[in-house]
């Protein structure tokens, strides 16, 4: 074989591979007092986008295709939904109430949207964008997070200082588990064996155990904690403490402080990146994004955002 048809040949593959890699997954950052999202590309770090939505963004969740982001508007009681490709807002849901958190199914066929006022999630058909029904749960919800096989619904009850447990294939709350005081964000580990709840009042995080619906364990972070991510491959978890201006890291396997971080003014979304390596933190007061290497535990990018840059719910697609 020629010299080339060899460099011919490798050619093409190089080409071939390049083409069938993935893209690095955008993160998509609720902008509350600018009532906009901002598009972060994760491979570069940049804002490629700007998009105008309802009014007081908060709530934010990203579709496990990646095709499609839904956004929670508590100023305007909407729902936008975004085109993830096309980078444009194709609709709007009317919910009325106090729309805040917000969550996809895992065959995102449904969208689950805690109403702060009613006391309620409601379930929205994701190809009709109809609201099907709607669930009553405790006082004040807040986070929302979906069991990875879809079979749950947990849900932070604020003003009650629980979680509610929707079971999924009949719409109806199967158990109410008693966390600390003021549960706000939450998120379910990656087999589903434990939820972890942040408590806002109480400076603490309640570890639910699935399948007895009992709290296991209570780790004392910073003041004010908000959201939770959870690193299983470092058996880690990462919670963003709004009052202190960090994030307190601690092992899932010994419930115990490994590190507290300093990010930024008001942090309160977090999210691991699908790549397993970097943790990102939205900061409300300070308008930006920071980005956490998971192995060193250092800030590592700080990207500006809009004005109140909240990111609460699931922010970055899957893939």
């Amino acid at each position: 074989m020629t010299t080339r048809r060899i460099r011919g040949y490798a050619v093409a593959w190089l080409l071939g591979t390049c083409a069938q890699a993935p893209a690095a997954p955008f993160a998509w950052i609720t902008n509350q007092s600018s009532s906009d999202v901002s598009v972060i590309d994760t491979a570069s770090g940049r804002v490629v986008a700007t998009l105008a939505v309802g009014r007081e963004p908060a709530g934010v969740a990203a579709s496990r295709d990646g095709a499609r982001v839904y956004v929670t508007n508590p100023g305007d009681k909407t729902v936008s939904v975004i085109d993830a490709v096309a980078r444009r807002v194709t609709g709007r849901i009317e919910v009325g109430g106090g729309p805040l958190g917000i969550a996809v199914a895992p065959d995102d066929r449904r969208l689950y949207v805690a109403d702060w006022y009613a006391s309620q999630v409601l379930v929205i058909d994701t190809d009709t964008l109809a609201v099907r029904t709607r669930v009553q749960v405790g006082a004040a919800p807040a986070g929302i997070a979906i069991a990875p096989d879809g079979s749950r619904a947990y849900v932070a009850c604020r003003d009650d200082d629980s979680v509610a447990v929707i079971a999924l294939d009949t719409l109806r709350i199967s158990g109410t588990v008693a966390v600390g005081d003021a549960p706000f964000g939450l998120t379910v580990s990656a087999d589903g064996s434990r939820v972890y709840v942040a408590n806002v009042r109480s400076g603490n995080v309640s570890v639910i155990d699935t399948a007895t619906l009992a709290v296991v364990g209570t780790v004392a972070v910073g003041e004010y904690p908000y959201g939770v991510a959870v690193d299983a491959g470092r058996r880690r978890a990462f919670v963003t403490n709004q009052h202190d201006d960090s994030v307190s890291v601690f092992d899932t396997n010994r419930l115990e402080p490994v590190a507290d971080i300093a990010v930024g003014e008001f942090p309160e979304g977090i999210a691991l990146h699908p790549d397993g390596r970097h943790v990102y933190v939205a900061n409300w007061f300070s308008n930006e994004v920071v980005v956490i290497d998971a192995d060193t535990l250092a800030v590592t990018r700080r990207i500006g955002t809009g004005d109140g840059s909240r990111a609460f719910g699931e922010f970055i697609a899957p893939r």
